[in-house]
């Protein structure tokens, strides 16, 4: 009879969440931790200088809270989170996204059980434009979307990865999409999950700012950027101006924003690097 001794190893699970003045959010997102079928083994809380009761609840719940006090970037503050959660696997949640089904946690660390995935996180929406295993013949091959792939704000990776490659603190957000890319590239695993969750979060849109860097990061790489281009985004654009001038469409075009701050960004990115396409 095999040993006991020669039976995998539990792998720990960290949770980190990054918060201001979140009492209002962050209940929720607890509870939602609670209901979870396999608990973490952590939770380290990051506070931005928060001024409501967000830290007490966090060490309520259990959580130890560490102190920001510099001024605020995505991922100088996730890898300040992640050097304070020794974890085998770390979840980054957002203050705002609640896991409503229980078993959640549990999909994501059976998804990490291959060692060739590098990180999962929930989808957004039903595009199936990706696997759910993406790897890099699929990038190269279908090109890379604007926020498609991984997300800090619900996604877990691997920490030992992590190590040998930090998320990048020169970029101003879209740390964890540049991180899940590079891992790609390196031979890994990005994995797709689909759960229920709920996202409390309002605010501006940032589609452009991804959408450059997108540009840029696609460029690095070597990949392509799936979206219409520019030509077909003015046609449509016009289009439905025109159509609207001549009475004849007078209904909503929710993609217009979209395609705007997509056309914006790539001009700003063409200006930036003329010598690219």
């Amino acid at each position: 009879m095999a040993s006991q001794n020669n039976a995998p190893r539990r792998p720990t699970v960290g949770v980190i969440i990054r918060f201001k003045n979140s009492a209002a959010t962050l209940p929720g997102v607890l509870a939602g931790l609670r209901r979870q079928t396999r608990q973490p083994d952590l939770i380290v809380g990051v506070d931005n200088q928060s001024t409501d009761d967000s830290p007490r609840l966090l060490r309520e719940a259990g959580a130890q809270v560490r102190e920001w006090t510099e001024p605020y970037r995505h991922p100088r503050v996730v890898n300040f989170a992640v050097r304070h959660c020794p974890a085998d696997l770390v979840l980054v949640l957002s203050s705002h996204t609640v896991l409503q089904g229980p078993d959640t946690l549990e999909k994501m660390v059976a998804a990490m059980a291959d060692p060739a995935t590098a990180c999962v996180s929930g989808k957004w929406d039903d595009d199936g434009f990706y696997s759910d295993a993406i790897d890099w013949a699929e990038l190269r091959a279908k090109g890379l979307k604007f926020c498609a792939i991984y997300s800090n704000s619900m996604g877990m990776f691997r920490r030992s990865l992590w190590e040998q490659a930090p998320f990048d603190e020169a970029m101003p957000t879209m740390e964890d999409g540049a991180w899940a890319v590079e891992q790609v590239r390196r031979g890994k695993l990005c994995r797709r999950l689909n759960f229920p969750f709920s996202y409390q979060r309002g605010g501006r849109s940032r589609h452009y700012i991804f959408a450059v860097l997108t540009f840029q990061m696609a460029a690095r790489h070597g990949l392509r950027v799936a979206w219409l281009g520019p030509a077909a985004s003015v046609r449509q654009l016009l289009g439905h101006a025109a159509r609207r001038l001549l009475g004849r469409d007078g209904g909503e075009f929710p993609d217009a924003d979209r395609l705007w701050q997509n056309l914006r960004a790539w001009l700003a990115w063409r200006h930036a690097s003329p010598e690219k396409e």
